[in-house]
């Protein structure tokens, strides 16, 4: 029998928490729960989950900025739950190394897939079944069993959201993604799509794998269309 994945729930509300631990251990997950940042931390000192759903607001320490403290060693999915329908935490919670955010009420079964789809992609990326391990182009490498990414030699850190878009676009140079398309491709995902979403991903992309993000050599804005990966990249 596998090993159970992970979940950490982080959340200031026990009837909450306890809700969503019904529905994730009945999915088959193991489920560790943290009330506030401070127990999250000290969880994650002891053990690397394998996705974490996090609150945006706690006392503590609100979850945006936890985000940012963690995403410096922890590289698996984070998902936010949030109770506002403000497209500006949204966007927050995605710049800061999110890789999802979902509003408060919501659908038990819609968790569920989202935390399914986020696993599918984590474990994907850790999977040595890879036929080509490591993808190569002018000034950057991608090697996909280590989920590492190399530019011009020195590493560079990604969330596992901005690497499954960069393995996306590197699998298929030169082709043209719509904003909907590329959502689908790296979310698995048909209802909860946002244009603003896709939008803040490939800023932050571009932030840690272009040397001007302004003007990107390698992710491309196709005027009208999308997006597309330019393999030929630093050469230019």
């Amino acid at each position: 029998m596998m090993d159970s994945k992970v979940i950490l729930v982080v959340d200031d509300h026990p009837s909450f928490q306890k809700l969503v631990t019904a529905f994730l251990v009945r999915e088959g997950y193991a489920v560790r729960n943290a009330l506030n940042a401070a127990q999250a931390l000290a969880h994650l000192e002891l053990e690397e989950p394998d996705l974490i759903l996090l609150d945006i607001k706690m006392p503590d320490m609100d979850g945006i900025e936890l985000c940012q403290k963690i995403r410096n060693y922890y590289h698996r999915p984070i998902l936010f739950i949030t109770g506002t329908k403000q497209d500006e935490e949204k966007i927050k919670s995605l710049q800061a190394g999110g890789d999802d955010c979902i509003i408060k009420p919501f659908d038990p079964l819609d968790l569920v897939l989202r935390v399914k789809a986020n696993l599918r992609w984590s474990a994907l990326l850790e999977g040595n079944d890879n036929k080509a391990h490591i993808l190569n182009f002018p000034g950057l490498q991608i090697n996909l069993e280590r989920k590492l990414v190399m530019l011009h030699q020195k590493p560079v850190v990604l969330s596992a959201k901005e690497f499954q878009m960069l393995i996306a676009f590197a699998k298929r140079p030169n082709q043209v993604f719509d904003p909907e398309q590329l959502y689908r491709l790296v979310w698995k995902d048909e209802f909860n799509y946002t244009k603003e979403t896709v939008k803040v991903h490939i800023h932050n992309l571009r932030k840690k794998i272009e040397i001007n993000p302004g003007k990107p050599v390698y992710i491309i804005t196709v005027n009208g269309l999308g997006y597309k990966f330019n393999p030929y990249g630093a050469v230019q």
